[in-house]
């Protein structure tokens, strides 16, 4: 079950979310609405409520969504938060207390409803999730959906099956965090998931391609060293093993 928080300080769009929210099909959903910051901090600590979800409103009259996001991270930072704008131009901003997403007004079902299903994935899933920050922004990605990272100077580049993400990380740092019986280094360049390994050809790994979501008929192909051959095979081995 889902137990959301929604803070708007207009209350047509707050009636909006509300009923999109309740719409949601795929999980349970219980919905509490506030029409200011000091509303919402004010029943949470009066009900020790504790919501896994928090959709607020950023420009908000009393107090605006990312100094209630602050507050609400002084006594929980594990729930996710989702904001609601008008303008992209705070993206920035967001990302500084932890946020899953944000989404921009006019709010509308379908993105919705995308967004609250990867919340929910989130948070019931029991994968690890990739930690990173980029030009001041902290954000989290799911494990299981990163195909690959590419060091490029002093930056990473992180490919998941959907977008691009920078994190300024080196190597040591990236497999700190990586789950061993499900990432492995295979360049000095790249550190690959073993989930999208197709095979090996030659001095390349062939891994899936995948463009909007959709798998191609083509492969990737991504460079391995001869020094990291044998550690790479003994691990496609063991994880071929564990996930059969």
């Amino acid at each position: 079950m889902l137990n959301i928080a929604l803070c708007d300080d207009t209350n047509v769009e707050l009636a909006r979310v509300e009923r999109f929210t309740l719409e949601y099909p795929f999980t349970k959903v219980e919905v509490d609405t506030f029409g200011s910051g000091q509303k919402l901090l004010q029943y949470v600590a009066k009900n020790k409520t504790e919501y896994n979800i928090y959709l607020l409103d950023i420009e908000m009259a009393d107090m605006d969504g990312i100094s209630l996001a602050k507050k609400v991270r002084e006594f929980d930072n594990k729930a996710v938060i989702i904001f609601v704008t008008n303008y992209d131009e705070y993206m920035p901003d967001v990302f500084k207390v932890q946020t899953f997403d944000y989404i921009l007004k006019p709010v509308n079902k379908e993105t919705l409803f995308e967004v609250l299903q990867r919340a929910d994935h989130y948070l019931h899933s029991s994968h690890s999730y990739f930690e990173f920050s980029y030009e001041r922004n902290k954000l989290i990605i799911n494990e299981d959906e990163i195909m690959y990272f590419e060091k490029s100077g002093r930056a990473a580049h992180i490919y998941t099956e959907t977008k691009e993400y920078k994190c300024n990380q080196t190597t040591s740092q990236i497999l700190a965090q990586l789950d061993p019986m499900a990432f492995t280094q295979i360049h000095a360049s790249y550190i690959i998931n073993l989930k999208y390994v197709v095979g090996i050809k030659c001095e390349n790994i062939m891994m899936k391609r995948i463009v909007n979501g959709e798998i191609q008929d083509t492969y990737l192909e991504l460079p391995i060293s001869r020094k990291y051959k044998k550690d790479f095979k003994q691990k496609m081995i063991n994880y071929m093993r564990k996930r059969f």
